[in-house]
């Protein structure tokens, strides 16, 4: 009798503890619960003009082979992080050349940095949200985004 009362103990201890269970985080960020702060994928609160960023993501969400996009920019540079759908992946290179060469033609003033690496959509997207949550300086968003731009290019 005892032995059975621990061994549903047990069962009840681990069910309710696998119920607490945080969700994980979802591959593509399209999730109901991941986007809450922003819908264009730009930092419209920051202290920093935002116009050059919101454009670079209008300009990516228009393709049809682009899942989402996001973007910051100081007064130098362009951080430029988007998904390419599934099934067009097999064109990864192409279409990341397409974008760069349009980008920079778009903003020949500023140093582009374009990525279709699922961490750095994370980590820019991040940038975003603690842009429009904190008032962040130029400086210490310029420090992100060479953080950012290091992790793109050990990962290329």
């Amino acid at each position: 009798m005892r032995k059975w009362l621990l061994i549903a103990l047990a069962i009840v201890m681990v069910m309710g503890g696998c119920a607490k269970e945080k969700g994980v985080k979802q591959q593509s960020m399209q999730g109901t619960n991941l986007i809450r702060t922003n819908t264009d994928g730009t930092a419209k609160r920051a202290s920093i003009d935002q116009r050059p960023a919101e454009r670079a993501v209008a300009y990516v969400r228009s393709r049809d082979d682009i899942k989402d996009a996001v973007a910051v920019n100081t007064r130098k540079k362009l951080l430029v992080a988007y998904q390419i759908k599934h099934m067009d992946r097999f064109y990864r290179k192409q279409i990341e050349k397409e974008i760069h060469d349009h980008l920079k033609r778009l903003f020949p003033d500023y140093q582009i940095i374009s990525s279709s690496d699922l961490k750095i959509f994370w980590k820019t997207k991040e940038l975003v949200d603690n842009l429009e949550n904190k008032k962040w300086d130029e400086t210490k968003t310029n420090k992100q985004i060479q953080k950012i731009k290091r992790l793109s290019e050990d990962s290329a």
